[in-house]
């Protein structure tokens, strides 16, 4: 029990992937019109679920959790919200999400929240997404960004 990863605790559990555990350069999620692209380095596993509706039913929480396995022990998480404009409700979800038991995992060595959204308040009057950034480090050394649809992250 104690050699379990998340992925294997949450299959153990009933809950399915929405993509299965497997070899994969691009890893992409997509959802009302937004898409997350996750660009894999040295062809790693991984595996993407729907935490919306599916794991986490109650409160706020986001939509999709992608893990990817960076070595025998250590995995990648990304919690993903994808959204149309409103970054400071997905920032709370991605929050939310982070603080939820059944996400937490010791295996989970890097933390990532990432907002897909259509567009971002510019950075010249709004100083939100900066705060956040820095809060997330400190509170859940979680690196928090934002992507416009189809912009791809980078992982491990």
């Amino acid at each position: 029990m104690a050699d379990m990863n998340l992925h294997e605790r949450l299959q153990r559990e009933g809950f399915s992937t929405e993509q299965s555990l497997g070899v994969r350069k691009k890893v992409t999620t997509a959802e009302k019109g937004k898409r997350y692209v996750l660009q894999v380095s040295d062809s790693k596993e991984s595996v993407v679920y729907q935490i919306d509706g599916q794991i986490i039913t109650k409160g706020s929480k986001c939509d999709k959790m992608v893990l990817v396995k960076k070595d025998s022990s250590n995995w990648t998480q990304i919690l993903v919200e994808l959204k149309g404009v409103d970054v400071h409700h997905a920032i709370e979800q991605l929050e939310s999400t982070l603080q939820n038991e059944k996400l937490k995992h010791p295996t989970n060595k890097e933390k990532r929240a990432r907002v897909v959204a259509a567009s971002f308040p510019s950075n010249r009057g709004d100083t939100t997404m900066e705060k956040d950034k820095i809060r997330f480090l400190k509170a859940y050394k979680c690196d928090l960004r934002g992507l416009k649809s189809n912009q791809p992250d980078t992982a491990v």
